[in-house]
């Protein structure tokens, strides 16, 4: 996604020089049929009912309201196809419009021949064409795609073809019907990038769109519409509130009340788009310029070793005022898998607003555990709503955690053991698993329930110290495992396995344990996974047969809440630092 210039609204609107749309008491009413098909003028109903604004030169209007509404009648309005009943309305200057992405697309034609065909349509004479051809063949990326029967394109494609045409014309008044989610992510923001541009070129814009967060962004204006009515016009924050609460006022359905509390259950796990890696991303109001990761030392590297000291800092610049920012770090293992991305934001860190300069943000993560591996880091600058960045530089930054991971685990997060009435002041725990319980584990998803005569599990309890919800689970909050076996034979080849597994079956962490007896605890000082369901992986390993006396594997799930909603999998304890301008 891309971002939009909160500045741009107030430049614009500095600079009027006419008013170009007026619309006065409009309304718009369809004829129902009767019984047999008949028509009855007095048999109507009015899509649009009393209608009264204006535009002018420069500023984009944002219009909500729930299907049926009358959005798009008055869309259609605006840009001569439809005309009232009753009421007058004025434009002045071209309109383009786009109500459905592709009308007068013929499939038989070419990508190319459809551009001629389609801008005619929308009043581009053959010269305009001609001059913007290279624009809109350029915009869309379509490369020999271009000279493709227009049947062998995907949905994807002709979005692409069809927003490079209107968006590429020449026109004072832009009108758009819910096409603003066209296309891969990627090409989103370069759309996004485009009316920002126009905007700031002093192009009117009128669109409608679900996201609350274009709306707010993009509008100078929004408009609300309901049952055809004109609800409010009026500040985007203020249309937005009133919207919402319409919706929640005429709910369908009202869940039963929670007794969770303001806890979250589940949070991003995953990248998204693995296409976007590496790549900068956003308008560019802020500008990342430099990042440059540091031990505890204060010397520069690239890789640390598991629960070692991480600075990042990050200096940047703001080529406008940008409206309540916030900043975020995310770290990516290289195979997608979200490991943590704090910001501002979810920290309670409230930035109203950065004037356009230069600044400094530092994080520190006090200890990375983590798996040995490769990971990359994300920087982004984001709006409010973390929707559309000022700059997002998208798993673009190296970093290594030095070490040997043969079971492909994602975290090292540290616990203690406690045998029956023995303290180990530095519990001997094993890393090193065999290759045949690596191979078991890799392949392993159903749940296995196992004992034989040498090793029974008889208990497990889980164990928290939260005095307010005694039976949850929270991140990084102390947590103790209590395990009970029956052994017989003991010997000194026998080891605790123990493992956590997320829902999604990713291999979160795993243990052989040198024990001494059972029962026995395992006690999380800290449990470091953020919100989600888990399960817990417990069993007897004989290392001299390779094999398990003992295995209770997906069997036993806790569910992990937070009162933060953090994206990733590991918590990482860390402190934001600023400079507010240098």
């Amino acid at each position: 996604m891309t971002t939009l210039p909160i500045n741009a609204k107030n430049s614009n609107l500095s600079q009027r020089q006419r008013l170009v749309v007026e619309l006065e008491r409009v309304g718009k009413s369809y004829s129902l049929p009767k019984e047999g098909g008949r028509m009855f003028v007095h048999n109507s109903i009015w899509a649009l009912n009393e209608i009264s604004f204006c535009l002018y030169q420069g500023e984009t209007l944002g219009i909500v309201g729930r299907n049926g509404a009358g959005k798009t009648t008055l869309l259609n309005i605006m840009a001569g196809v439809l005309s009232p009943n009753v009421g007058r309305i004025k434009v002045e200057g071209r309109v383009v419009s786009l109500f459905n992405l592709g009308i007068g697309f013929q499939d038989e034609l070419s990508g190319r021949e459809n551009i001629y065909l389609n801008a005619s349509l929308l009043g581009a004479s053959r010269n305009e064409i001609e001059t913007k051809l290279a624009d809109i063949l350029d915009f869309s990326e379509l490369g020999s795609f271009i000279e493709m029967p227009l049947g062998s394109y995907s949905q994807g494609m002709r979005l692409r073809l069809a927003f490079s045409i209107v968006a590429n014309l020449n026109f004072d008044i832009l009108i758009l019907d819910e096409i603003l989610a066209v296309g891969d992510v990627l090409f989103q923001d370069k759309c996004l990038r485009h009316l920002v541009e126009l905007k700031q070129k002093g192009k009117t814009i009128i669109f409608t769109t679900q996201s609350m967060e274009l709306i707010e962004r993009l509008s100078d204006k929004a408009l609300l519409l309901e049952h055809g009515k004109l609800v409010f016009m009026g500040a985007p924050g203020e249309c937005i509130r009133r919207y919402r609460q319409l919706l929640t006022n005429e709910a369908f359905f009202v869940g039963l009340p929670s007794d969770k509390g303001d806890f979250f259950e589940n949070t991003k796990k995953w990248t998204e788009d693995f296409t976007q890696w590496g790549k900068v991303l956003g308008t560019q109001e802020a500008e990342i310029e430099k990042v440059v990761m540091f031990n505890r030392d204060g010397q520069p590297i690239t890789q640390l070793e598991p629960g070692g000291f991480l600075k990042i800092r990050v200096e940047f610049a703001a080529k406008a005022t940008l409206k309540n920012p916030h900043l975020g770090i995310a770290i990516f293992r290289e195979d997608g898998a979200y490991v943590y991305g704090p910001n501002t934001n979810f920290d309670g860190i409230r930035l109203d607003e950065l004037k356009s300069g230069r600044y400094w943000m530092e994080l520190d993560f006090f200890q990375v555990n983590i798996a040995p591996g490769r990971y990359r880091l994300s920087i982004a600058i984001w709006d409010k709503d973390e929707c559309l960045p000022y700059c997002y530089h998208c798993a673009r930054y190296p970093l290594l955690i030095i070490g040997e991971n043969k079971d492909n685990a994602l975290s090292r997060v540290p616990f203690r053991l406690k045998n029956k009435m023995f303290f180990w002041p530095k519990p001997k725990v094993t890393l090193i698993l065999q290759d045949e319980l690596i191979n078991f584990f890799s392949h392993q998803q159903d749940a296995v329930d196992y004992d034989s005569r040498y090793a029974v599990f008889k208990l497990l309890k889980v164990l928290t110290r939260a005095k307010r919800y005694p039976d949850k689970i929270f991140t990084a909050q102390p947590l103790e495992l209590y395990l009970d076996f029956e052994i017989n034979n003991r010997n000194r080849n026998q080891f605790l396995w123990l493992g956590i597994f997320r829902e999604d079956l990713i291999f979160c962490q795993g243990n052989l344990i040198k024990y001494r007896d059972f029962p026995l605890s395992l006690t999380f000082p800290s449990f470091d996974f953020l919100c989600g369901t888990y399960f817990l992986s417990f069993g007897i390993w004989n290392t001299a047969n390779r094999r398990f006396l003992s295995l209770h594997h997906g069997q036993h799930k806790i569910k992990v809440l937070f009162d933060r909603p953090d994206h990733g999998t590991v918590y990482l304890r860390h402190l934001w630092r600023f400079s507010w301008q240098r």
